[in-house]
């Protein structure tokens, strides 16, 4: 990090030490305080004996289900945060490989024969070698979190809209398409609520920045993740303020300006097939990661008081909408005995066989909750 940020960081904390969990993302700039509520919500409804779960959904979807998808929804709820804390810090260290880079790169404009001429400095050790990775790695880190965040909150969709999806392999474009595309709408007063629901999420998205900026995150990410990289295209600009020599000439000095690709689902040579069409944005990198995580930041802010006002509906009127069992196929563990797939590369280095253990107060409700406490175990036996 550049020394700005971590001589802000390492100010001690305005309410003394942090016992919530949430100083890291109001240090960060990336709280929410609307999904903080809808985890707080939640989480006061883990229900530490019968029927365990969320107590409200009883009898639905089965205990077993409901005990999974429980769980599953707070720890998605949860994980927003720390997604969106995980983006905070990558954009952080962006700033500083960007910053870095420049200071590297500020001599290669020079005057040749009267002519600006592009000469790079040569990288002569590992590290400097590794400067534009480094860039890289921090551009998919804030890109990998935000779609992280985007899909956690997609379980947090599924799990309080009662929708019938696995909520295990939440996406957040899987959701958006399910409700988009879904044809056997009923005249109930469930589906007119999750109908009303996918018209406020379209609203959300289209007014939390600019006209295609979510699809371009989704597409962006998955190139990262899935796709060949693309071609990266940058330029030279010259450096502010400008600086002059001992004659009162100014001292060339640049900066780069690297561009991320304008529709990043389309390959390098499927999109230089079109001469008049720029294949990258016009606008430096950091410009484009600090807009997508604004977005973000809106988009959740809104949805998170749209599902908190949902959960306290459905827990008004539990009948409504029933929790669907479609959102755990499979409650069945692997039979015991059998081979659990990879071990690791030095399995029993380290014996695990735990005579106590300390966590946060949360994760023994959670156990509670889950009916996972030695005294509570055996009652799996006889779930639905």
């Amino acid at each position: 990090m550049r020394a700005s940020d971590i001589a802000r960081l390492t100010q001690p904390l305005p309410g003394g030490a942090d016992r919530s969990g949430r100083a890291p993302a109001a240090a960060l700039g990336v709280e929410i305080p609307a999904w903080d509520t809808l985890e707080e919500r939640i989480f006061a409804d883990l229900t530490a004996e019968p029927p365990y779960g969320v107590g409200w959904w009883a009898p639905h979807p089965g205990t077993s289900r409901r005990i999974l998808i429980s769980d599953h929804l707070y720890a998605c709820t949860a994980s927003v945060s720390t997604n969106l804390i995980e983006a905070g810090i990558h954009l952080l260290e962006l700033a500083e490989a960007i910053e870095r880079e420049d200071d590297f790169n500020a001599d290669a404009i020079q005057i040749v024969r009267g002519t600006p001429t592009v000469r790079l400095r040569p990288r002569t050790t590992p590290l400097e070698a590794l400067g534009p990775e480094i860039v890289r790695m921090h551009e998919a880190g804030v890109a990998r979190a935000l779609s992280g965040a985007l899909d956690c909150s997609a379980g947090s969709i599924i799990g309080v809209m009662a929708l019938p999806k696995n909520i295990l392999r939440a996406d957040f474009m899987g959701v958006v398409l399910y409700l988009r595309n879904r044809k056997n709408w009923q005249q109930t007063e469930g589906d007119d609520y999750q109908l009303g629901f996918l018209a406020d999420l379209n609203a959300m998205i289209e007014n939390a920045g600019p006209a295609g900026w979510f699809d371009w995150l989704l597409n962006f990410r998955n190139m990262l993740v899935h796709r060949g990289r693309r071609i990266e295209i940058g330029q030279f600009l010259p450096r502010e303020p400008v600086l002059l020599d001992g004659r009162g000439r100014p001292v060339l000095r640049a900066r780069i300006v690297t561009h991320l690709p304008l529709q990043p689902e389309r390959s390098d040579i499927d999109i230089h097939r079109e001469p008049n069409l720029p294949p990258v944005l016009t606008e430096d990198s950091r410009r484009t990661l600090e807009g997508v995580m604004s977005s973000v930041r809106i988009l959740l802010a809104a949805l998170g008081d749209r599902l908190t006002a949902a959960w306290d509906w459905r827990k008004a009127n539990p009948a409504v909408l029933k929790q669907p069992q479609q959102q755990w196929p499979d409650v069945t563990p692997p039979a015991a005995g059998q081979p659990q797939g990879f071990a690791g590369y030095a399995p029993g280095s380290y014996q695990y066989e735990p005579a106590q253990l300390t966590s946060h107060p949360r994760i023994g409700h959670r156990l509670l909750s889950a009916a996972l406490y030695d005294h509570q175990r055996g009652e799996w036996a006889n779930f639905d």
